[in-house]
């Protein structure tokens, strides 16, 4: 009944643009009936259609950045956007969103540049100081990160996120107790968010408190329908702790249900490398190629515990698919030229050996 009654509206505004094509109105009313049903292209062909009438329609160019930015079409979208800031409209929204587009595509300055300009019309929004925080953290600027979190959490300190994002810094620059504290309160704001309990597991397993790490996976596991990361970061836990049975067991867990995902065979194919079983890493290598056929680094993999097994001529094979995935690896290249450089003299000594007898 809804989508009958969105039909017969785009209908009537159809018909109302044709009838009085210079009302503006109908044209925004009828791109948000499109929005409504996920008919992004069409909405912006009618945004479009008003601006070649009002080419300064404030609503139109704001938009369309917006559906460009969720198209992950981050050049358009800064287009449409700074074509709207250009009005003259003091509007926090478009300099935040440029800064968020600027910053999706790398560029520093002109990101850090549109956030500022953001903060100036609302000095007090948490949100673009994580922003902010995120740039110098794509910069690894730590410091910097973690100062702009701080603000951000100082402002809105009953948000969850405002304590993990600052803990990842943490996490990262190996500081696992304060990693741990900031954890800590996030899951006493959302107790039962597995994502929260999840990233504390993680930290608990980072800072060697393997018994609270334990305890916190298998509770996230018991919290969740999706399930498949809590399994992988188990696992490398327990090959961590050297519990390499019960992570062989999580593991496969993990691959029967989630049988067309590769991560899960790829880890285990890695631990039983490290135990030395290397036919069963080959077998698990194989299948995580046969399901992700351009994952180069499998193919590495693959190709390392050949030469593990001194199976040379397989190894070259697979390092040459790896290749010709990744032309531009110079690392892998240089591999294979050693391994090639290898085998041809290991035969030339045959060769030798087999003439002096």
């Amino acid at each position: 009944m809804e989508k009958e009654n969105n039909l017969l509206n785009i209908k009537k505004l159809i018909k109302a643009i044709v009838d009085n094509p210079n009302d503006s109105s109908n044209y925004v009313k009828l791109a948000n009936l499109y929005l409504e049903t996920e008919e992004y292209d069409l909405a912006i062909n009618v945004y479009e259609s008003l601006l070649n009438i009002e080419p300064a329609n404030f609503v139109a160019l704001t938009n369309i950045g917006s559906i460009y930015f969720c198209k992950y079409d981050f050049i358009k979208a800064i287009n449409y956007y700074t074509r709207a800031s250009g009005l003259g409209v003091d509007n926090f929204s478009v300099f935040y969103n440029l800064g968020n587009a600027y910053a999706e595509i790398g560029e520093f300055k002109q990101a850090m540049s549109n956030y500022i300009k953001a903060l100036n019309m609302d000095k007090n929004n948490y949100q673009v100081y994580s922003a902010i925080a995120m740039l110098y953290q794509d910069k690894e600027n730590y410091d910097e990160a973690l100062r702009y979190y701080n603000k951000s959490l100082s402002l809105r300190s009953d948000l969850a996120e405002n304590y993990i994002n600052p803990a990842l810094v943490y996490m990262k620059i190996s500081e696992f107790s304060k990693a741990i504290t900031l954890f800590q309160q996030a899951c006493s704001i959302n107790p039962d968010n597995y994502h929260s309990i999840l990233y504390l597991a993680n930290a608990y397993s980072a800072n060697k408190e393997y018994s609270k790490a334990n305890s916190l996976f298998e509770k996230t596991i018991r919290l969740s329908n999706e399930s498949y990361q809590v399994y992988l970061c188990y696992g490398i836990s327990l090959s961590d702790q050297n519990d390499f049975e019960k992570a062989i067991e999580i593991y496969n867990v993990a691959v029967s249900k989630y049988p067309d995902l590769t991560n899960a065979y790829i880890l285990l194919g890695n631990l039983y490398c490290s135990m030395q079983k290397y036919d069963f890493a080959i077998d698990l290598y194989k299948k995580a190629i046969e399901l992700d056929p351009v994952n180069v680094n499998v193919y590495t993999l693959l190709g390392n515990t050949y030469v593990m097994i001194k199976d040379v001529r397989s190894a070259i094979g697979i390092y040459k698919q790896a290749i010709d995935l990744d032309n531009d690896n110079d690392e892998l290249k240089l591999i294979y030229i050693e391994i090639v450089q290898e085998f041809i003299n290991n035969k030339s000594q045959e060769g030798s050996s087999n003439s002096a007898e």
